[in-house]
């Protein structure tokens, strides 16, 4: 019966919490770069249409079309979807 106590179920919670806590954190940070990068990417394909340049705007659109899907693959994960 001492394999299965009370101690034993809280030690395992605690460690299943900071694994979380962890995976938490990482979302977190993911989610942030992406949103600059998304952002970033908006930003230079309006210069690049501000100043008639096509390869910035090109870039700019390619940067925030991959940040764009990679906040929505997030997105997904979060709600438990593939």
């Amino acid at each position: 019966m001492g394999a299965y106590s009370a101690p034993g179920l809280q030690a395992a919670q605690a460690d299943s919490g900071g694994a979380e806590s962890a995976r938490s954190a990482w979302t977190t940070v993911s989610r942030l770069m992406a949103w600059f990068i998304f952002v970033g990417g908006l930003t230079g394909a309006v210069l690049g249409i501000v100043e008639i340049r096509v390869l910035v705007t090109v870039a700019g659109l390619m940067l925030a079309c991959t940040a764009g899907l990679v906040l929505l693959k997030l997105r997904a994960d979060a709600h438990g979807s593939a």
